[in-house]
């Protein structure tokens, strides 16, 4: 059972993260709606007047990655993995002159390894012994 633990505390902390993301986001929304609607805005390659809808949108991208990683559904991988491609992308293309393109790029990153490092979870894929 150990294994099987460690191997589901990664998803849960992906899971996680983007639970507490939407909160927090959710919160922002109330308190500083169009300075962090322009960030949002900013960070996924759209303009600032996209602030507020772009917030919504990040909302329900978040709650359904947690959701779909944490129920380890296949549309849940994929979504991720799309929206992860998506922040890779994006960042390197727009935000090459900002200085926290390092971090833009980190997360990403290493959920697009865990996941597919963790694919056999999610398709039943058998690894070759050599």
């Amino acid at each position: 059972m150990e294994p099987q633990r460690r191997r589901m505390l990664g998803l849960l902390v992906i899971s996680s993260f983007y639970a507490l993301g939407v909160v927090a986001l959710i919160v922002a929304m109330f308190l500083n709606r169009e300075q962090v609607g322009i960030q949002i805005a900013n960070v996924h390659g759209l303009p600032a007047l996209a602030g507020f809808p772009i917030m919504i949108l990040t909302c329900i991208v978040g709650i359904l990655v947690a959701y779909g990683l944490y129920s380890m559904t296949r549309w849940g991988y994929w979504l991720t993995l799309a929206y992860m491609a998506y922040l890779l992308v994006v960042p390197t293309i727009l935000l090459g002159r900002d200085a926290s393109l390092f971090a833009n790029l980190t997360w990403p990153l290493t959920v697009v390894v865990y996941l597919v490092l963790r694919r056999r979870q999610y398709f039943g894929v058998q690894q070759s012994a050599q």
